[in-house]
């Protein structure tokens, strides 16, 4: 062979190779990972000359002359730094058209009736009753059936006796004794007249109310007697 043709079989095959080279290089760029998927990066450092080359680990592992390296490796999380100043509040938005007034809706249901407000007064009157012999109270006036309720209590009786005499008069409900509702009688031959006032509480339906006597004689009458309950909202 002519030394032209042995030059041209040499720049063929040197062609050829470099050809073979970036194809395999090629083939390297389009495959590897470089970093990895966690970011790290690898690489290779020859322990002799310290050249150092970049790998993908996942491909090719570092020889027995040479030490593998990483880095680009995420490191624990550091602390927490101190937080920052308030930044300046931005500037108002606009202010938004104002909406559309809804329908009126449809009117409610009448409530139930209210208490009217006003006081109810209740009025018992006698006359010409015999007063009790102590130890034994005698109604001298009464309201029967008198319903629950805060009332206001007055009563007025005009006692009257040819001797002397004393005792005592008192308000109670239904026999009980309604407490400091009580006055003292004395008649000297002749009359004694005395106001009770005080409030009470009905709880029960049907409540008796009066006024109750007692003297020390047999002889004493109340010639008029008047009792007055008014209803009130409340007792303070």
């Amino acid at each position: 062979m002519s030394m032209l043709g042995r030059r041209f079989r040499t720049t063929r095959l040197i062609a050829l190779g470099a050809a073979l080279g970036l194809a395999l290089v090629g083939a390297g760029i389009a495959y590897a990972t470089i970093p990895d998927a966690s970011g790290v990066i690898h690489g290779c450092y020859t322990k002799s000359g310290g050249a150092l080359s970049v790998i993908d680990s996942s491909v090719t592992k570092c020889g027995s002359n040479q030490t593998e390296l990483a880095w680009n490796v995420q490191g624990q999380v550091g602390p927490q730094g101190p937080q920052g100043l308030q930044g300046v509040a931005g500037p108002a938005g606009p202010q938004g058209a104002p909406g559309v007034a809804g329908a009126q809706g449809p009117q409610g249901p009448t409530g139930p009736q209210g208490p009217s407000g006003l006081s109810h007064g209740y009025l018992a009157s006698a006359s010409n009753v015999a007063v009790g012999q102590s130890p034994a109270y005698s109604s001298i006036v009464a309201l029967s059936s008198v319903p629950p309720g805060n009332y206001m209590i007055s009563a007025q009786a005009d006692l009257e006796d040819t001797g002397n005499t004393s005792g005592n008069c008192r308000l109670a409900v239904n026999t009980t004794a309604i407490p400091n509702a009580r006055a003292g009688v004395q008649t000297n031959s002749g009359t004694d007249v005395l106001t009770l006032v005080s409030a009470v509480t009905l709880t029960a339906s049907g409540s008796t109310v009066e006024m109750d006597c007692v003297v020390t004689d047999n002889t004493t009458q109340a010639m008029t007697a008047n009792l007055t309950l008014i209803t009130v909202d409340a007792l303070n």
